[in-house]
């Protein structure tokens, strides 16, 4: 009698969906049988078999142990010193499955599941290794590696064994290496240009101070002349100096995206205001093309104007006089709707992507376009455009006295707001950079 009741009540417990598959099998049962005795018996015994192998699925793998339970409940135990840690940590159990993590990890290597495996999150072979060795030798490892997901990254893994109950264990530790190694190599690149590019203007400034004290020491004339060249060998020097010390403090912070907001419209007015005298100096007029509602993005205000005041001071200095500088910012939708607004406005144009942000869903982005009346820039070169010190006018024997790290800077910038930089260009037309940045949430 006790036993038709525990039955009765565990049949009260079967959901209605599990009925009306039964239902269903018992009429293709008999539907069959009617048919073919021997298609009937084929079928009840697959359907038996397949029971007995689901069964025996979920008691050995899918179900854990009442060890491995006791086991994962004593690693539970250390959750809260898991918290207590400032860096991402993770705990392993013996199967390789997650036990336990802090927020800072679950944020860091973007997952949520308690209880799956480490290779689900992480793939990288030798922190693999080092969490296996850590389990079965019982040693501490430290791994260093790199990701580039857009940014390069640079992580140290350290693997130490964990004995908290009868199983072993592996605590991971990931610490952040990019800001140190990105300061080392700012060091190093920042000596390696400075020496280089400073070589040619202070042989200059020599040779004209050689001059000076020499020939042209009685000749006010000459004197006068030389000293304008080098005051502006001395000029070039310290836009050069400014842009290297630019580009390194970009690139130091540049796998830590902004969690600010700025209005690109109003950076584009400041721009247009900043620059016009110098526009009006060389016989170049700016058009500002905007909406009258603000354009509100994810950004670093200071950087974001960085960007508009080298695109436009670029645009201004290959625009011929009586030419227009044409500045047109908007908010449009996706990567794909952005790039065929802001950079495919020119049939015949060449067109590169020199920055491409990787695909997010349900993100938006605005874009500035800055478009010259220049004479274009040949197919060939788009491409190395954004490379350091590389200058078209260079290439074509017609040097212009820029520092070539304009665009560098540029790119840098929009890479560190994990946005997109384009460049559309046809000879005799001019030329047209535009980058395009997330659009800020409204709230």
């Amino acid at each position: 009698m006790d036993r038709w009741i525990a039955l009765r009540g565990h049949l009260d417990r079967v959901p209605g969906g599990a009925w009306l598959a039964a239902a269903l099998a018992a009429a293709a049962f008999v539907l069959a049988f009617r048919l073919s005795a021997t298609a009937a018996g084929l079928i009840l015994l697959a359907a038996m078999i397949g029971l007995w192998a689901f069964r025996e699925a979920r008691r050995f793998v899918i179900a854990p142990t009442e060890d491995e339970r006791a086991g994962r409940s004593r690693l539970g135990e250390l959750a809260p010193l898991l918290e207590a840690l400032p860096d991402p940590a993770l705990l392993v159990d013996a199967e390789r499955r997650i036990a336990g993590s802090n927020a800072v990890a679950r944020k860091h290597l973007d997952f949520e599941a308690r209880g799956q495996f480490l290779t689900s999150i992480l793939r990288h072979p030798d922190v693999l290794e080092a969490v296996q060795t850590a389990i079965f030798e019982g040693a501490t490892l430290a791994v260093e590696y790199e990701t580039k997901v857009g940014v390069e990254r640079h992580t140290r893994c350290t693997v130490a064994p964990v004995n908290w109950g009868d199983k072993p264990a592996a605590l991971l530790v990931f610490h952040d290496q990019t800001a140190r190694i990105s300061t080392e190599r700012m060091r190093a690149d920042f000596l390696a240009n400075a020496s280089h590019e400073l070589r040619t203007p202070l042989a200059s400034l020599t040779l004209l101070i050689e001059t000076i004290a020499g020939p042209a020491r009685d000749n006010r004339e000459e004197r006068e002349r030389f000293l304008g060249m080098m005051k502006t060998q001395a000029e070039r020097m310290r836009r050069l100096i400014d842009d290297l010390l630019s580009l390194s403090r970009i690139e130091l912070d540049e796998h830590i995206p902004p969690s600010d907001r700025a209005d690109l419209a109003a950076v584009a007015r400041e721009t247009v205001d900043l620059l016009d005298g110098v526009a009006r100096e060389r016989g170049v007029r700016l058009e500002l093309k905007l909406g009258e509602v603000p354009v509100r993005v994810v950004g670093e205000r200071f950087q974001l104007a960085q960007v508009v005041q080298n695109l436009v001071d670029n645009a201004i200095k290959y625009t011929p006089p009586n030419g227009v500088v044409v500045l047109d910012v908007a908010a449009a939708g996706d990567r794909e709707e952005t790039v065929a607004r802001a950079g495919r406005r020119w049939e015949e144009a060449g067109r590169v992507s020199l920055l491409t942000p990787g695909p997010a869903a349900n993100r938006s982005y605005a874009y500035v376009r800055v478009e010259d009346g220049g004479p274009g820039i040949d197919r060939r070169f788009l491409p190395r455009l954004g490379e350091r010190f590389f200058r078209v006018e260079r290439e074509m024997g017609n040097e212009k006295g820029g520092t070539g790290l304009g665009l560098a800077i540029v790119k840098h910038i929009v890479n560190r707001h994990r946005g997109g930089l384009m460049v559309e260009s046809q000879p005799g037309r001019g030329s047209a950079f535009a980058a395009y940045v997330e659009l800020a949430e409204e709230r």
